[in-house]
Order: C-alpha cells, then sequence, then structure tokens
C-alpha cells in the first residue's frame, strides 16, 4: 500500500479539517531552530505541520502497527510510480523508517483542493547508501542519482516527474513534488529564505506541543465548501458568510495529564466574521449539548472556551487520552476526508435513526488481537464485539464461511456484517441485489453465509448492536447502514 499516497491524503485532509473545526467545532512543533518544520519551509507553501511521532505513539498508547493500519485504511493496492518505493509497511518494525521521531510537511493546497507541491522530512538516523539501496529493492526500480547544490537527489529512472528525495544529512530524510526538494535545498544552502509571514506565526502561536498545524486557505477553498448539504446547519437562522473571511487556521495539541489539550486559532479578513463565528460556534455547542446522551460527550462541550482578540478567535478544549486513537481514525479514514457535506456520522439525527432498528449488545471485555487461527469463544452468534484476529476481512459479498474471529475485526472498524443462512439459492441473490443498491455497503459492508442463525434469517451486526430479520427486507437492510455504517466501534476505516 502507499504510504506516500496516504500521508499525501493526510495532510490534504488536515487542512480541510482544520477549517472543518473552526465551522463546526462544536517534539516541538511550532519551533524554528535548526531541521525544525518552519527552518526548511519554502514561501510557495500555504499548509505546515509537524508531529513529534515518538511522544505521539506513546502519550495515546499507540502502536507503530495500529498507526500504519489507520493511515492506510482505505488505500488501494497501489505498485505503480510511488507507491513502489514507498510501501506502508516500510514504517513497521523492521522496516526503512521504523525509528522515526518526528515528521515534518509542507505544502500547497490549490483551489480545487489538489496539492501537486508536497513535502515530508522525516528525523530519525538514515545512512543514505543503505536508504537508497534499500528502496531500490523494495521497488524493483533504479533510482537516478543528480546533484543539486551540493546534495544528491534521487528520483526514479521510470519516470523523474514522480517525485524526488534526499538524504539531506544523517538525520533528516525528505521526499516531496512539483520541485519541493530543490527549494528545501536552497534554503538549506542559504540561496532562499524561508517562509516567515503569518502562516508560520500562526503555526508559532500555537506553542510547543506534540503536533501543530497551519493552514492559510486557498481564496476560492472556503467560498466553495458545501455547508448547505449539512442538514442541521441549513435550518439554523444564522448567517455562515464568515466562512468566506476565514484567512489562517491553526490546530495544536499538547498534553496535560490525561488529557490532550487542543487548541484551534483562526484569523479572519474582518472583524464582524470573528464575532459571528464566535456566535455560531456557542450556538452550536449548545444545540448539540441538547442531543448527547452520552455524558463525556456532553462533558467536552461544557469544558470549550472560546475567545475572541478583534479578528483573531482561540478554541480550546481537553479531549481525553483513550478517545484520542478513535478521533485519529475518523480523521484519517477516506469517508471523513473525502466528504465534505451531507450528514456527518455521530450527529443528533444518526443517534436518533440507530435506536430505530435493532437492538444494542453489551461490549465484551477483551476485545484485543488473538493469534490467527486461534479459536474464540463469544457469547453471542453472530458476534457484535470481542477478540479478534489481526486483519479484517475485506469489504463484499461472501459465498464461502468467514470465520467470527476475522469478522469482528470489521466490527471494530465501524463496518457493517451481514450474516445469512440460505438454502434457497434465489434469496442468496435478493440479499445481494439489495446489498448492491445501498452505496454504503461497498466501503463498509461485509456479507458471509452463517448457519448458526435459523435457515432463512439475516443477522446485521454492527459493533454492539445487532438486528435480525426473517428473509430479505432492503428497507431494512438500508436504515441499518445509514444509521450505523462507519459509526459505531472505537476505530473507524472502510474496508
Amino acid at each position: 500500500m502507499g504510504i506516500f499516497r496516504s500521508i499525501k491524503r493526510t495532510t490534504l485532509a488536515a487542512g480541510l479539517l482544520l477549517m472543518i473545526l473552526a465551522i463546526a467545532c462544536g517534539g516541538d512543533s511550532g519551533s524554528d531552530g535548526d531541521g525544525s518544520a518552519v527552518s526548511l519551509v519554502p514561501q510557495r507553501a500555504n499548509v505546515v505541520g509537524s508531529v513529534a511521532a515518538n511522544q505521539a505513539l506513546e502519550a495515546f498508547d499507540f502502536g507503530v502497527d495500529e498507526l500504519v493500519e489507520m493511515l492506510s485504511s482505505g488505500s488501494s493496492e497501489d505498485d505503480d510510480g510511488i507507491g513502489k518505493f514507498f510501501k506502508i509497511e516500510q514504517f513497521q518494525t523492521g522496516g526503512l523508517f521504523e525509528d522515526i521521531s518526528r515528521a515534518d510537511f509542507f505544502g500547497e493546497i490549490t483551489d480545487d483542493d489538489d496539492v501537486e507541491y508536497f513535502a515530508i522530512l522525516l528525523h530519525g538516523s538514515f545512512d543514505e547508501a543503505s536508504l537508497i539501496t534499500g528502496l531500490e529493492s523494495v521497488s524493483g526500480e533504479d533510482l537516478v542519482q543528480q546533484v543539486y547544490k551540493g546534495s544528491n537527489v534521487y528520483y526514479p529512472a521510470g519516470d523523474a516527474d514522480e517525485f524526488e528525495l534526499s538524504v539531506l544529512d544523517s538525520s533528516t530524510f525528505a521526499v516531496g513534488t512539483g520541485g519541493a526538494i530543490n527549494d528545501i535545498i536552497d534554503i538549506k544552502v542559504g540561496d532562499a529564505d524561508p517562509a516567515s509571514d503569518s502562516l508560520i506565526d500562526a503555526l508559532n502561536d500555537l506553542d510547543s506541543g506534540i503536533f501543530g498545524f497551519a493552514l492559510k486557505v486557498p481564496a476560492d477553498l472556503a467560498e466553495d465548501a458545501d455547508l448547505g448539504s449539512i442538514s442541521q446547519l441549513g435550518d439554523l437562522p444564522i448567517s455562515l458568510d464568515f466562512i468566506s473571511a476565514l484567512d489562517i487556521v491553526g490546530l495544536g495539541g499538547d498534553l496535560d495529564g490525561d488529557s490532550l489539550n487542543l487548541k484551534v486559532t483562526m484569523e479572519f479578513n474582518d472583524e464582524d466574521a470573528a464575532e459571528s463565528l464566535e456566535g455560531f460556534i456557542g450556538g452550536i455547542a449548545a444545540l448539540a449539548s441538547g442531543f448527547l446522551p452520552d455524558p463525556d460527550t456532553a462533558g467536552l462541550l461544557e469544558g470549550l472556551i472560546i475567545d475572541r482578540d478583534g479578528s483573531r478567535l482561540t478554541i480550546e478544549i481537553a479531549v481525553p487520552v483513550v478517545n484520542i486513537p478513535g478521533l485519529f481514525s475518523d480523521l484519517t479514514s477516506p469517508a471523513s476526508i473525502e466528504t465534505f457535506g451531507g450528514t456527518p456520522p455521530g450527529t443528533p439525527e444518526i443517534r436518533v435513526i440507530s435506536t430505530a432498528i435493532g437492538q444494542p449488545v453489551p461490549i465484551l471485555q477483551s476485545v484485543s488481537h488473538v493469534p490467527e487461527g486461534q479459536k474464540v469463544g463469544y457469547s453471542d452468534a453472530p458476534p457484535t464485539s470481542g477478540e479478534h484476529w489481526s486483519r479484517p476481512a475485506s469489504c463484499g459479498f461472501y459465498t464461502e464461511d468467514l470465520p467470527d474471529e476475522r469478522i469482528v475485526h470489521n466490527l471494530e472498524h465501524g463496518n457493517i456484517v451481514v450474516s445469512y443462512n440460505f438454502t434457497n439459492p434465489a434469496q442468496v441473490t435478493g440479499l445481494r441485489d439489495a446489498l448492491e443498491d445501498i452505496e454504503l455497503f461497498d466501503d463498509w459492508g461485509v456479507a458471509r453465509p452463517y448457519d448458526r442463525i435459523a435457515d432463512g434469517q439475516v443477522a446485521i451486526a454492527a459493533w454492539g448492536h445487532l438486528h435480525t430479520m426473517n428473509g430479505v427486507s432492503p428497507g431494512e437492510l438500508a436504515l441499518f447502514f445509514e444509521a450505523l455504517a462507519g459509526v459505531n466501534g472505537p476505530e473507524r476505516f472502510t474496508c
């Protein structure tokens, strides 16, 4: 799987989600010392950030394999171009990039939401000769070396425009597109000045922490955001004109005991826009609190701090560290990145729908991985939680058995598992046709034969939720997917 494509996708998501967070909010990431994100950022960049990788993994109780799984979820198998060189497995134990301490990035997000100019700087320990040899071995393709201002720059022999990479020194490796590597080297040798404008100020203002991102909003990006498609916003008696005045957004996070303190900063082109958003977020928080049965979530909103100083708005909120893996999976999943509009999972509307079909099932105490092939004794058939194997099933309609131990991992990811027991082939065809008409099934659904339920029965499962029916009811299937696909589960990835 292509790690570079996944991280590019996540970077674009960071920029877009910063703006979304500002609208619907309701390691040393900003330093300018040698080798930091700030010191090597070209002036062309309009999004910049830094993540203290080791601190983040330790603080949030992530394993590297878990983080890799989050980044790679939903990525298609890609053996062409850059995907041949940078595979997700290289960032796992034993891979070429297993000892990364910090990752900095910058890029230019254009008005059409694209990221053609982009670079990642990985900080760790690198031996240039071994790294280049390793990349060539992984890809089966040669890298061509050229020298630019005293630094070796490499590109694929098959496509010089695909990407470039360079080991800047023994502790810094850079890979980028669109001429970004040459721009980094220009700064490194003193032939160009790094960015030092309001974008960098916004990053620095986030203070030191585990991570920080800052985005200078492209002129047409906010104006083109289709917020009218979000039904909960369309009926509010408030103008959303402030969005077009959004100039710079920053997001930073720092640890304070068992909480991650998130800080969002927003700079507007005029003071009226900042004042309008201040009132809007306060109203959204008050509205949402009335729909939230979960006291922990309601408590988060109660701790929301909103402060305005002229045209600058600052929002702060403390999130329990135990909730961070689920939040991270939301940010990096294709569902949250590629969709801007529609009813997002977890909104009051979907919480109401989820009570209209099926029944909640208690989550089993142990939900950890067990070795592949090891049997697990579940309390229900089909299960809706519990211990499971490390590899989930791919989305799709299966006519052969899938073990409970595999599909429980799908449930943990927010997938929907449809188990059926039909001896009549016509019923199997009818179920397949009904699922093909459900768009969410393509990314969130697994269907499998299952002989532990009665003949002629279908059981639809989400994490901690189960609905059974006799025969095929397209309406019930569609309602279950609409209510719970990508909603339940401690992690949420498409399959």
